[in-house]
């Protein structure tokens, strides 16, 4: 399995992007009441498609499609229409660096400006609600929404509340990506690798996909 750079290219016409639940759920036999159980493993799923495309995309696309072989590699996708986050921050948010070791299976952490990043006047939004970013964990990187404001100042920490909830272990101090945030996707069958051509010589591409790991 190989992972796959994504071109640099324009943006899609249409993108459908969710998240697939993992609850299950158990009926009783006898009293026909049912019961659900949230397990680990929400998972990333959309699709999306380009119109009319011509020239050095439309070539880019089939070929990034050929090389992905299906679903046997990965590439780095996402929610493309919110690549700039509604909060606006330019300064780069870390995850608290005196927090060590953020669990598995939470969905809140406390985050600060890095000392690196220029200087924040008194306080200033982080993130809106619907905001992406993705984060590297134990288990490799990992999209997340936002589920709530939150703010930041220039010294203070402050609380991230966002789902899913983290499938591996983050090491304080590590980066949240919250521009043109990324998870890993791979089509979801081997018939994903087509594309439509007209006269004269315009092409629509489409493919469907689903967050690996």
């Amino acid at each position: 399995m190989t992972h796959i750079t994504f071109p640099t290219m324009k943006a899609p016409a249409s993108i459908n992007f969710g998240l697939r639940g993992s609850a299950q759920a158990f009926t009783s036999e006898f009293t026909g009441s049912s019961q659900y159980v949230r397990l680990p493993g929400s998972r990333w799923y959309g699709s999306t498609n380009w119109d009319n495309l011509d020239g050095e995309d439309l070539e880019k696309l089939k070929a990034f499609l050929a090389q992905v072989e299906g679903p046997h590699n990965t590439f780095s996708f996402g929610d493309v229409s919110r690549d700039v986050p509604r909060s606006g921050l330019a300064a780069t948010v870390v995850l608290e660096k005196t927090s060590g070791t953020t669990a598995a299976h939470q969905t809140a952490f406390s985050i600060q400006k890095a000392s690196s990043s220029s200087t924040i006047s008194g306080t200033v939004s982080a993130f809106k609600t619907g905001d992406y970013f993705h984060i590297t964990s134990s288990k490799g990187t990992e999209l997340k929404i936002v589920t709530a404001d939150a703010t930041i100042t220039n010294t203070g920490t402050s609380t991230l509340n966002f789902a899913p909830a983290l499938r591996g272990t983050v090491s304080g101090g590590a980066d949240l990506t919250h521009r043109a945030p990324r998870g890993v996707m791979r089509l979801t069958d081997n018939e994903q690798a087509m594309w439509d051509i007209r006269a004269p010589i315009l092409g629509s591409v489409g493919f469907a996909f689903q967050e690996a790991f």
